[in-house]
């Protein structure tokens, strides 16, 4: 069988030393070639790296720097401290005092390491908590929990409200990451006593009720920044970027207050609550002259140091609760009758037992010892029937003039948060009975304030002055500014402030309804009254409201004091219960200012009269007397 010849073998170049250097078998790179494309590509990646060297160095360097600055950079807030708040001798009554929170970055604690007898020790999140709860005496379980839940981040809260001296401490611990925020926080060193009056900053930093509240964009400050660099475990670089904007501190206020006389009118007002079982009591003292108030104070208060504080709490009860003034409010009926010349002195009056009006039958708390009393008897004895019987010849507007003349119905110009301006009501609203209980302070209401104005106006010789609670302010320059003193009104004449003045001065007397309210070796004069009290809650008479409000020296008055006692449930009498109060304010308000005691008698007046010793028709202002009692049984 014939066979094929072999096929001659195929030429081949490659690696032959022939045809195409480098090349050898096929999909094989020769070292060479290869070694020459990594270093090309080498090259191409270390001119991508160059260019992007140059580009941040140098054309963008700034940038560049200024956002790795940033990063680093920390801006805290510095608080403004808020203006001082003082008593007129310049004893601080608020101010801002520094406190700080301790907080951490839970990223920097986690590593937190200490050497233990030669030995480094991880401590963590647990070591870091128990020492610093060891310095502050805070809970060292809660405080790690608060670093484990917040793992991760790097802020969080370990403890607030610790001292400067307590933080330095747990600085001195040289843990990481364990920083301060500076809180300033608002002490009030006479607490209670004059809570109501200053008012209360809380935590939040925002004002309730009082001077807090009255004078709060003085008092505020202007926050300023503090910027810094931090490192890579939170550590402050002393040496990086740090910029300061200083804050700028609030005003500071003076007030009219003595802080002493605050604290004995406090106490003597706590005590008679207390003894009388009574809901409240205030007091309010005034300068009779300047309407300056004095002391301004109400039991029960609140602790401005506790946090959990109700709305209800904060009230200023001397400024924003109204009452019936009852008794006291007599003295406007009396003047208002003396001005018009219904009457005079020594005008006479025989008290009946029942006097109908409006169809109402209106009597006295008892009958009278001796029913022939002069218009000057009417009002020591504080008889509603008398007052009825000469205040009923007023006409309805200037009966209504005169009460709003001396400050009811309306708020003074105090500026006090809350204050209210009571109830007057307009002539064209009285029901059939609004004249005659108005006369002696029923069917009205106004505040405490409203109604120690009153005997400032008949003490001050006839003039109304609107009181006044700032003495001054300190303002950006830090110079001191007196505020401009209220310019007075008059109300009634002086004669007629005067013979109220005499009359009133039988009140504290032993044979008046008040000897408690009188002053060793002062002479006094004020009024009683124990009204029936209107509880809003409900919606009717309940208790009474017992109060006195005097003067003294009656000679030349200095002070005006008011006291009022709330739905006592043991006495009920506003001689018994207030008249002791006034007594103990008055006596160390006179002593304590270097007043002098009285060196004259109180004018004799003439309160009661024999009937039979002189014919009625030859007394001054006998037909309103004889009128005003024919007319008792009059049509309604």
């Amino acid at each position: 069988m014939a066979t094929r010849p072999p096929r001659a073998p195929r030429k081949n170049n490659r690696g032959s030393g022939r045809g195409t250097p480098g090349r050898g078998m096929k999909g094989v790179v020769h070292p060479q070639r290869r070694m020459r494309i990594m270093l090309f590509g080498i090259l191409v990646v270390f001119s991508l790296f160059a260019a992007q060297l140059v580009k941040l160095q140098g054309l963008d360097a700034a940038s560049v720097s200024a956002a790795a600055v940033d990063r680093r950079l920390i801006e805290v807030t510095i608080p403004a401290s808020r203006g001082t708040i003082y008593d007129a001798n310049g004893v601080v009554l608020a101010e801002s005092i520094e406190r700080r929170h301790i907080t951490a970055d839970p990223t920097a604690v986690a590593t937190y390491t200490k050497r233990i007898d030669g030995e480094k020790v991880e401590l963590g999140y647990a070591g870091a908590a128990a020492e610093i709860a060891a310095v502050t005496g805070g809970d060292a379980a809660a405080m790690e929990k608060a670093l484990q839940d917040r793992d991760g981040t790097q802020w969080t809260y370990l403890q607030k409200d610790v001292s400067p001296q307590t933080w330095q401490e747990v600085q001195a611990l040289g843990i990481p990451g364990i920083y301060s925020e500076t809180y300033l926080k608002r002490s009030y060193p006479l607490g209670s006593a004059m809570a109501p009056l200053v008012g209360w900053v809380g935590s939040s930093g925002l004002p309730a009720n009082g001077i807090e509240l009255m004078f709060d964009e003085r008092l505020n400050g202007t926050p300023g920044t503090t910027t810094y660099e931090r490192g890579g475990r939170g550590e402050i670089i002393t040496t990086g970027t740090s910029t300061e904007i200083p804050a700028q501190p609030g005003e500071d206020v003076r007030l009219t207050i003595d802080s002493d006389l605050q604290w004995v009118a406090y106490n003597s007002v706590a005590n008679m609550v207390r003894q009388s079982a009574a809901k409240s009591g205030y007091a309010l003292v005034m300068d009779a002259k300047t309407g300056d108030i004095l002391a301004a104070a109400s039991y029960p208060s609140y602790d401005p140091a506790d946090e959990q504080q109700s709305s209800a709490d904060l009230r200023n009860p001397l400024f924003e609760d109204v009452y019936e003034p009852g008794s006291t409010a007599k003295v406007i009926t009396a003047a208002a009758a003396l001005e018009e010349g219904l009457i005079d002195l020594e005008t006479p009056f025989v008290l009946p037992n029942r006097v109908h009006r409006g169809g109402s039958s209106f009597k006295d708390a008892h009958d009278p010892d001796n029913p022939y009393v002069t218009f000057a008897g009417v009002l020591a004895t504080s008889s509603n029937m008398g007052t009825i019987l000469y205040g009923e010849h007023l006409p309805d507007d200037v009966q209504y003039r005169y009460i709003r003349d001396f400050g009811m119905g309306e708020p003074p110009s105090l500026g006090f948060p809350g204050m209210s301006e009571g109830l007057v009501p307009a002539v064209d609203t009285w029901s059939r009975t609004s004249k005659y209980t108005l006369t002696y302070g029923q069917g009205m209401s106004g505040t405490m304030l409203q109604q120690i104005g009153v005997f400032q106006s008949v003490a001050n010789g006839g003039v109304h002055v609107e009181p006044r609670l700032i003495a001054g302010t300190t303002n950006d320059a830090g110079a001191y500014v007196l505020e401009a003193p209220e310019q007075g009104e008059r109300v009634i004449s002086e004669e007629t402030a005067d013979q109220l003045t005499s009359i009133m001065e039988y009140v504290p007397s032993p044979e008046g309804t008040a000897p408690l309210a009188a002053v060793e070796g002062y002479r006094v004069a004020g009024k009683t009254s124990t009204a029936d009290r209107f509880d809003d809650r409900l919606k009717r008479y309940s208790g009474v409201t017992a109060g006195f409000v005097g003067y003294a020296p009656a000679e030349d008055p200095e002070l005006v004091i008011a006291v009022t006692i709330q739905k006592p449930t043991i006495g009920k009498w506003g001689g018994s219960l207030a008249g002791p109060v006034f007594s103990e304010i008055m006596r160390y308000a006179l002593t304590s200012r270097g007043v002098p005691p009285s060196t004259t008698e109180a004018p004799q007046v003439t309160l009661e009269y024999d009937p039979n010793a002189q014919a009625p028709g030859e007394r001054p202002g006998v037909t309103l007397g004889d009128i005003a009692i024919r007319d008792e049984g009059a049509p309604e």
